[in-house]
């Protein structure tokens, strides 16, 4: 029997990269049904949602350019960062220990940094570099252990350990018998198995996220971009475990069947149907936490994992004025990552400053920087210090 949650409604939204729409993936068994109602979705401070626990910031970088962070561990007080051009080991305080940087296509080189995990088997830092089809290996001080090469992973953006295997996530460009994932033997390097078939969206869809799995209590939760279903991943096959009920506003399966010419067409109609669809979804130990967007407008949606509860949200609200609704959100424009506690999101400078310079002649410009300590140190450092921060937040109870 589907078990629905029982609905709190408090909101917030996130700006970031835009996707589009649902899942043609048959649902398993009978998921844990969960009711999202965007209808009732309102405007609240940030700070009733999360709680902000750090602002960190590159120390001794401002010599050495970050042009983006495309995914963060922590691990053993350690923060390790794929930057664009590096992988970066952090102390807590945000002290670069170590910068790992050899570009190229040789052994301990990388062309591409995409994603990163933890191998527990092993004990070892596992990073992909999908434009060399390998994961390069290094220890908990950062030295290099080996690679491991398999023909999946030159299509890969996420993967995650799994006992002496690996699941590999390939979006939707998987060619032969078109799994978005698959389940590929570390001896052997064969496919044992293979996850979500894709669709004729294969044809106007051009959906990869760095951070598809997470280990949870023994099991693999596996999730995309475009599908209304969380699964759970295993040697034998996919189960659904939870599904994301839109109401009138779900994407129907028939519509990733369409015709589409690309992806802008997909998007626009969708858009003119008032679809919904997941962006992304960013779990911790506590909570599911959904990024939704439908047609022009952005939702967060907050599961509680314990008591079966939801927060909704859209736009932020500030008792400064809507002028500074960006800015309240911290100008968080992308999820890092996430760990059993805290999520991660990647902050830029600019953004930040670009949002304060039109607002100059505000009357209230001043109390909201008192008032908001972590956007007022970012403005008044820029000058000396443009590099990215690091946010790590806390979703408050509910």
């Amino acid at each position: 029997m589907k078990k629905h949650l029982s609905i709190f409604l408090e909101p917030f939204v996130f700006l970031c990269l835009l996707s589009c729409s649902s899942t043609n993936e048959k649902i398993i068994d009978d998921p844990e049904s969960i009711t999202i109602p965007l209808e009732v979705a309102e405007s609240v401070r940030f700070d009733s949602i999360f709680t902000v626990e750090e602002l960190i910031s590159f120390n001794d970088s401002e010599s050495s350019p970050i042009t983006a962070v495309k995914r963060l561990l922590f691990r053993e007080n350690k923060y390790w960062v794929l930057t664009a051009e590096n992988i970066l080991q952090l102390d807590s305080d945000g002290k670069i220990l170590d910068s790992l940087s050899s570009q190229g296509n040789g052994p301990e080189e990388y062309e591409s940094l995409d994603d990163i995990r933890w191998n527990e088997q092993s004990n070892f830092l596992e990073v992909l570099d999908k434009k060399n089809g390998k994961i390069l290996r290094f220890n908990a001080t950062g030295e290099f252990q080996g690679e491991w090469k398999n023909p999946y992973l030159y299509l890969a953006t996420s993967f995650i350990p799994y006992k002496d295997d690996y699941f590999i996530y390939g979006g939707i460009f998987y060619n032969g018998e078109g799994d978005r994932a698959v389940l590929v033997s570390g001896t052997t390097g064969e496919k044992k198995n293979g996850f979500s078939k894709i669709g004729n969206e294969r044809n106007f869809l051009s959906v990869l996220n760095n951070d598809t799995f997470y280990h949870f209590k023994g099991e693999i939760e596996f999730f995309y971009s475009d599908s209304d279903t969380l699964f759970t991943l295993n040697e034998s096959g996919a189960k659904a475990k939870y599904f994301f009920d839109f109401g009138k506003f779900q994407t129907p399966p028939e519509f990733l069947n369409g015709e589409f010419d690309n992806i802008m067409d997909f998007r626009n109609e969708a858009a003119s149907k008032n679809y919904a669809s997941i962006f992304s979804i960013q779990p911790t130990d506590k909570h599911i936490f959904l990024f939704i967007i439908q047609g022009s407008t952005f939702y967060t949606a907050i599961v509680d994992r314990a008591t079966d509860k939801v927060r909704i949200t859209k736009g932020w609200s500030s008792e400064f004025g809507g002028d500074f609704s960006n800015l309240s959100s911290y100008l968080a424009y992308t999820p890092i990552g996430s760990d059993s506690e805290f999520l991660y999101f990647f902050i830029d400078p600019y953004s930040i400053k670009s949002e304060i310079d039109k607002l100059k002649d505000n009357p209230s410009l001043s109390a909201f920087l008192q008032a908001n300590p972590y956007i007022n140190r970012i403005y008044q450092n820029f000058d000396s210090y443009d590099n990215p921060y690091l946010l790590k937040i806390r979703i408050k109870e509910f």
